[in-house]
């Protein structure tokens, strides 16, 4: 196991916030970009603080990895983001995969976090062997055994219908998606557990649900929240993939998170 290389993307221009606007850095969801999950968010953000986000081994413009842990992967985030910015705290905002790289670097007590958003996310995914097969499939066969299956859990309704826009990008990046990296942060996934190391956190925190997620819906965001003390928002008619398909209440979310955090 090692320490992953991440890339990261600036999504704000020098000249376009003031230069101690507060750093706000933004997670993917497994077989997305950070740059197309947040393509709706982040310029919304963007307007009054300074946003990059990190991408996954083998996703957008980070370096391929065989093996990591989601310990390691949270660390591979510290020293990317520091690496780059300085060795200042950030508002932290994760989706499903991005979202537990978050709750290890509360768990590990970082002063990094000034505040957390946690998008579709939970302490513990279900089934670790379902995991494993996941990872062996996609080392085999490539991520486009996965696109079908995605395109349902990632979007509510007709939502993939109705705004292909945002919506298609995502499943080409998922394609695109190295699979030995994937298939590294499914065995990653089926390796972690927070339950026993949930708990409240100073930091201030909400969780953020989609009515239609199968995986992360109401149940589990209202669980994760009471466990760790935080705030839980709803979004309606929302999926897997909140920040496209909810981007408002997001933004909402994250503003006022970072004026709480002072």
């Amino acid at each position: 196991m090692t320490v992953p290389d991440l890339g990261l993307v600036e999504f704000t221009r020098s000249d376009d916030v003031a230069q101690d606007a507060p750093l706000v850095v933004l997670g993917p969801a497994l077989g997305t970009s950070v740059t197309h999950l947040y393509a709706l968010l982040a310029p919304r953000l963007a307007a009054r603080f300074h946003v990059v986000g990190w991408d996954l081994p083998g996703h957008g413009v980070s370096a391929p990895a065989n093996e990591f842990t989601m310990a390691e992967l949270a660390e591979g985030v510290e020293r990317a983001v520091t690496g780059r910015l300085g060795a200042g705290a950030w508002h932290a905002v994760g989706t499903s995969i991005g979202g537990a790289v978050v709750q290890e670097q509360l768990a590990a007590g970082s002063e990094r976090v000034a505040s957390a958003t946690l998008v579709a996310t939970t302490d513990w995914f279900p089934d670790p062997a379902g995991w494993a097969e996941r990872a062996e499939l996609v080392a085999s066969a490539g991520t486009p055994t996965q696109v079908i299956g995605c395109a349902k859990a990632w979007f509510g309704g007709d939502f993939l219908g109705a705004h292909s826009e945002p919506a298609t990008p995502l499943l080409h990046d998922l394609q695109g998606t190295d699979r030995f990296s994937y298939a590294a942060a499914c065995r990653a996934l089926g390796g972690y557990d927070l339950r026993a190391a949930t708990r409240p956190t100073e930091v201030p925190c909400a969780v953020v649900a989609g009515t239609e997620d199968a995986m992360t819906g109401p149940d589990v965001a209202r669980r994760l929240a009471d466990g760790l003390g935080a705030r839980c928002e709803i979004a309606d008619a929302a999926a897997h993939l909140v920040p496209v398909e909810a981007p408002e209440l997001l933004e909402r979310v994250v503003t006022d998170l970072v004026t709480a955090a002072g």
